[in-house]
């Protein structure tokens, strides 16, 4: 999502949209989370201007895959995520005069926990699983703390596997404009042959389709013909992860889903 809304900062500037660079934002924001732990917060204002966002900005967006937990403690607890309540209340209160806006994406614990354990230092996947049950990779748990925690504040949810379909609609949540991206066929450029992927770039130009459901149907139709299937199926080769374990995760991740669909309190993204 940064790489994607940095290529075109100058142009969501001017719509009053700042996207800070990860090297100025992280430290920011560990420092704001910090002095927030010691009630010691400034005002409002001068936190967010500690994030290089200009007076005039009306939104700023922050995106960091560590904001719930680090590669390693994200399988610590008795579920995924298991501090995702304190985290997400922290979140709130470093922007404590200001309106804040949640977003998750969520993924098979099949294929989430071996991505997260590659990206982790641990070398053993074993010790790494910390003894979790597969109950506890399911990620309806995470999102009641997120939501007991911090009723009020708007969660907006996608499935990671949906994201080739959806992502232009996850660019516009996050930034609050209703218009097209530079970044909008990002996703689909990591997963598509370079030929294919020129095709439908052409095809999207000349022919620019009228709302998010004829895009879907033109991108479909492009992924059966030229997805690149080395990067889009993932093999698994850990202990203990055999494909009795995947199935059964799979099956409580789509159980999972529809539960989340089914609440009154966040707003799905899905195709």
């Amino acid at each position: 999502m940064l790489k994607a809304l940095r290529a075109e900062v100058d142009r969501l500037a001017a719509s009053d949209v700042c996207v800070p660079a990860p090297t100025q934002a992280r430290p920011a924001m560990r420092k704001a989370l910090q002095a927030g732990s010691r009630s010691l917060l400034a005002d409002g204002a001068d936190v967010v201007s500690s994030f290089g966002a200009p007076p005039e900005a009306a939104r700023l967006v922050l995106s960091f895959e560590g904001f719930l937990a680090n590669y390693v403690s994200i399988l610590a607890g008795a579920t995924i995520y298991a501090d995702a309540d304190e985290k997400v209340a922290a979140l709130r209160d470093v922007f404590r005069d200001h309106e804040v806006r949640f977003m998750l994406a969520i993924r098979n614990p099949a294929t989430f926990v071996p991505a997260v354990f590659e990206a982790s230092t641990s070398d053993d996947f074993t010790s790494f699983l910390a003894g979790q049950t597969l109950e506890g990779l399911r990620w309806l748990p995470v999102v009641e703390r997120i939501r007991s925690a911090c009723p009020d504040v708007p969660l907006t949810l996608w499935c990671n596997e949906d994201l080739p379909l959806i992502w232009p609609e996850v660019l516009r949540a996050a930034t609050g404009l209703p218009g097209a991206h530079a970044g909008d066929t990002a996703v689909l450029r990591e997963i598509m042959s370079e030929a294919g992927f020129r095709r439908l770039v052409s095809y999207l130009r000349d022919n620019p389709p009228p709302n998010p459901e004829t895009w879907r149907k033109v991108v479909t139709a492009f992924l059966g013909k030229y997805a690149d299937e080395s990067l889009v199926e993932q093999e698994i080769a850990l202990p203990g992860w055999t494909q009795d374990v995947i199935v059964r995760l799979t099956g409580l991740y789509e159980q999972d889903i529809e539960a989340l669909k089914a609440r009154g309190d966040l707003h799905v993204i899905a195709p």
